[in-house]
């Protein structure tokens, strides 16, 4: 596996994961707001908003989910191949 492929696995795996997360974010900001704000514990003030927290939390656990398991494939992927 080359280093171009590596980085390109990761920074694919990282942008579905973010994309994931941004969009199972958005559904519980929608969905169930009332999560988000038992959650924090400022949760109940009139500027909190669910859904900027659903998007942010999402996007933020799908980009670490997404780097760590493109990091972990590549180097599946690498010891393979080293194998063979």
């Amino acid at each position: 596996m080359t280093i171009s492929r590596a980085i390109g696995t990761v920074v694919a795996c990282t942008l579905v994961f973010a994309s994931i997360g941004v969009v199972a974010g958005l559904g519980i900001g929608l969905v169930a707001p009332g999560y988000y704000r038992a959650v924090f514990r400022r949760g109940d003030e009139p500027a909190f908003d669910p859904l900027e927290v659903g998007i942010g939390l999402g996007l933020t656990q799908g980009v670490t989910a997404g780097a760590l398991i493109g990091i972990v494939l590549v180097a599946i992927l690498a010891w393979q191949h080293r194998r063979n």
